[in-house]
């Protein structure tokens, strides 16, 4: 086999290694991002969203991408369309193209998401658009596998 026939590349990283922004100071969610469009030719984008206490998204929906929820950390609620779906650790939901949606954090704790965007239709670009904060203690203490 010729390994240098082909050059493979891998993209890796931990926590200390994600970037961390709000779309806007406002908001009561943060994007902690894995993988994205802005920094390489990849055709989804990938991130985990980490929602305080009350907060959601606004309802929105995507022209031509998929959504998928996999839930980490937490409770919710995520309503599809006109469905409601549970969200507690291990639960996932993947939303449709141009089908509306939101995601509630329900819970007394912060809920973690891993989010995945296919393609990414430009939503990497507008959280980089927006401000970079950090993970804290209890995000990090959560996503490193702690209760």
């Amino acid at each position: 086999m010729d390994h240098g026939a082909a050059r493979v590349e891998m993209f890796a990283g931990t926590l200390e290694d994600y970037p961390v922004y709000k779309i806007s100071p406002k908001d009561s969610n943060k994007f902690a991002l894995l993988c994205d469009t802005t920094e390489h030719p990849l055709p989804f984008m990938m991130c985990v969203e980490i929602f305080d206490v009350g907060g959601a998204t606004p309802v929105n929906e995507h022209n031509a991408a998929y959504e998928h929820f996999y839930v980490i950390h937490g409770t919710g609620v995520a309503v599809i369309g006109d469905e409601e779906v549970s969200l507690v650790p291990g639960a996932h939901v993947l939303v449709p193209k141009e089908t509306p949606h939101v995601v509630r954090n329900i819970g007394e704790t912060r809920l973690y998401v891993l989010t995945t965007m296919v393609p990414d239709e430009n939503f990497s670009k507008l959280i980089k658009s927006g401000i970079q904060v950090a993970l804290d203690e209890e995000d990090l203490r959560i996503l490193r596998g702690g209760r």
